[in-house]
């Protein structure tokens, strides 16, 4: 699906109203934007999203028109607003800015999919409850990106803690349908409650070594740091890519810690407390990680 570059930037500066406000003019266009993280802009995945007719199918249930750009979008009109992106861009435009938003939880649901898919099932039954691995990675990176679209927000650095679908327990990805003719069929809002829980969430590089290109997280798991997460900041802490063979175990993404909390204070600190220990960890072993430090609050960045 596509629609004419001009109409997209002149629909985007007509935008003026937030997606809370029901009081917005049938007549005037609104236009909504989603980037997907770059680990994940293909072309396979545009195609997962909007080929084999998916994307007339989402426009006319939602009443919206959709709009891929970027790289791995295949787009070839160099007009599209996103076309030089390094990354897959989504625009969508519509009249009724609760389409927009039904939309916008389509296209999550259907990345969210596609990470499932992807990954392979594990034998083990007690793996099996477990979340694929990439999925934190693209829950935060959704979150980020909803919050970066939103005309409220005033904090955009791009590491900050948001509210973000929660990636545990998997069940809520992996039978959502269940769980929505449930909530039909007893007329209640557990299921619509279960299947929008969010979370506060933050993500962390971890530091690779540059000889062996192995990455190191697993001491970050000891059971004396895991308990301190947990009893200290009230966090989960998930460490992915260092596990498997190969320490890779089907991840998607590079490997990364995972931190996530009721509160965004909890998920703050915490931050902040795996910093320094994967900062003390890289001096004893000499190891790094490819996007530097992270830069703590009150802290200036590396030159």
């Amino acid at each position: 699906a596509a629609v004419d570059a001009a109409a997209v930037d002149a629909a985007a500066a007509a935008t003026t109203v937030d997606d809370d406000n029901n009081m917005v003019d049938d007549e005037v266009m609104q236009v909504r934007t989603m980037d997907i993280p770059l680990w994940l802009s293909t072309l396979e995945v545009t195609k997962h999203l909007v080929g084999h007719g998916k994307g007339k199918t989402l426009e006319a249930e939602y009443e919206s028109t959709v709009v891929i750009t970027g790289k791995g979008s295949g787009t070839k009109d160099p007009n599209a607003p996103g076309f030089d992106l390094p990354h897959l861009h989504v625009t969508m435009s519509g009249t009724d800015v609760r389409q927009l938003g039904r939309l916008r939880r389509a296209i999550e649901d259907s990345l969210i999919d596609y990470i499932i898919e992807d990954t392979p099932e594990q034998e083990d039954s007690a793996d099996s409850a477990n979340p694929p691995p990439s999925l934190g990675r693209l829950l935060y990176g959704l979150g980020l990106s909803a919050a970066n679209a939103s005309p409220k927000t005033k904090d955009r650095a791009p590491d900050r803690s948001v509210l973000a679908r929660s990636h545990f327990p998997v069940y809520l990805h992996t039978k959502r349908e269940t769980i929505k003719q449930s909530d039909g069929d007893n007329n209640n809002n557990n299921g619509r409650n279960l299947i929008t829980k969010k979370v506060w969430m933050n993500v962390l590089e971890l530091p690779r070594d540059s000889e062996t290109k192995e990455y190191h997280g697993r001491f970050l798991a000891s059971r004396s740091f895991m308990n301190y997460y947990r009893n200290h900041f009230h966090c989960r802490v998930d460490i992915y890519g260092v596990w498997g063979d190969g320490g890779k175990e089907h991840l998607m993404c590079d490997p990364y810690v995972l931190i996530t909390s009721e509160e965004k204070a909890n998920v703050d600190k915490c931050i902040q407390y795996v910093e320094h220990r994967i900062r003390d960890h890289e001096e004893k072993f000499e190891v790094s990680r490819a996007g530097g430090r992270r830069v703590l609050r009150g802290e200036k960045a590396e030159s």
